[in-house]
């Protein structure tokens, strides 16, 4: 009766009014599942629903002809074998999508407030070797006006630009973020130069084209439908296809390369931590002395490791054979005489001894016992 008392006393503490929750607002987590790993979702499915053969990956395949157009971040050129790939894959026929900024498949929309980070001369040595050779300048030198125009959507609230390409490109209405600014040297210019540069740029390169924008913004998910993006996006379609589409929102960095640019504090700690065990554990170096110690074992022990090892082994005949050896070695008459010689000497009879010199090796322990003890009768007599 006591402990129902406490457990009621316990239920009514419990049903007394905690404190009060006030919703101040919504904070959007943005995208699950594969739109929250690929940025270029939406832009996929949407070729997809007007006919065009639109794929993604996250890695480079060899291109070849069947692909005629590929959409890539220009992170993605980490190194100078990956530009001259891509390069070799465009001189063959192929159209290049890259961008400068946003193209990164680990931005966030809905929550980074950050445009990407430009990449910088030096920090992707495949993205300076391609622009070199197609002598592509970009600067950060762009002063964007975006006071007032933001998203409408709260959360997507950030500062962008409204851009149009020329009229023989289709006059469609692009909006970049950032200030990074385009110049080809031998390309012409999709939207119209500001202060010197654009926001697009593109030139040819063997039998292909390479276009560069400003920012992956027009193709991303959340802003396809706005704009004229999607229009863009199958103008390009239009334009430039013929095969399949591919969109890369991967990483050309290995693994290992990777986890050094990610977590390099780690890795350094790890290694030093490795080598202080191994100079721990690792005998020093040195002239290798002399063992003095004398280890003295009983000798019995060393008769039954070897007797184990010959009965594992199936050569019980190594056991049998010295006795056997010994005792035919004084005979110096016929076979039959000798054993009968034994047979009186010992007291055993004639099969006994027979059995003890010329049977074969037994597999089970009694019967080698047997065997053994009429041996040593025989070397007694």
């Amino acid at each position: 009766m006591r402990w129902l008392v406490v457990l009621i006393l316990f239920c009514f503490a419990g049903c007394q009014d905690g404190p009060k929750r006030e919703k101040v607002g919504e904070v959007p987590l943005g995208y699950r599942g594969k739109a929250r790993l690929n940025p270029y979702l939406a832009a996929e499915r949407y070729l997809e629903k007007k006919g065009w053969s639109a794929k993604s990956s996250r890695t480079w395949s060899n291109y070849r002809e069947e692909t005629s157009i590929i959409f890539m971040p220009g992170s993605y050129l980490q190194t100078k074998g990956m530009a001259m790939r891509a390069l070799d894959w465009v001189s063959d026929g192929g159209t290049l999508v890259l961008t400068v900024q946003g193209g990164e498949p680990e931005r966030n929309d809905f929550t980074d407030d950050w445009s990407g980070s430009v990449p910088e001369e030096g920090e992707y040595s495949g993205l300076d070797e391609l622009f070199e050779t197609l002598e592509i300048g970009r600067e950060t030198r762009l002063e964007i006006d975006t006071s007032g125009e933001m998203e409408e959507d709260g959360y997507l609230a950030r500062g962008w630009e409204l851009s149009r390409t020329d009229d023989s490109y289709g006059g469609h209405a692009l909006e970049f973020e950032g200030n990074v600014a385009l110049t080809a040297s031998n390309g012409w210019d999709w939207i119209p130069k500001v202060q010197g540069a654009s926001r697009m740029v593109g030139t040819s390169f063997g039998f292909g084209e390479v276009i560069v924008l400003a920012h992956a913004r027009p193709f991303r998910n959340p802003y396809l439908a706005r704009a004229d993006h999607a229009d863009f996006l199958e103008a390009l379609a239009e334009t430039y296809g013929g095969g399949d589409i591919v969109f890369l929102y991967g990483s050309s960095t290995s693994f290992f390369g990777l986890l050094w640019k990610e977590g390099w504090m780690v890795v350094i700690g790890g290694l030093v931590v490795l080598a202080c065990w191994l100079w721990m554990r690792i005998p020093r170096f040195g002239p290798v002395m002399r063992d003095l110690e004398v280890k003295r074992k009983p000798y019995g022990d060393a008769l039954t490791t070897s007797a184990r090892y010959l009965w594992r082994m199936g050569q019980l005949e190594s056991l049998l054979r010295p006795l056997r050896d010994r005792l035919e070695s004084e005979g110096g008459e016929s076979a039959d005489g000798y054993y009968e010689r034994l047979a009186g000497e010992s007291g055993m009879k004639s099969e006994e001894v027979k059995e003890a010199l010329m049977a074969p090796p037994p597999k089970e322990p009694g019967q080698i016992l047997k065997i053994t003890q009429k041996l040593q009768t025989l070397f007694k007599r």
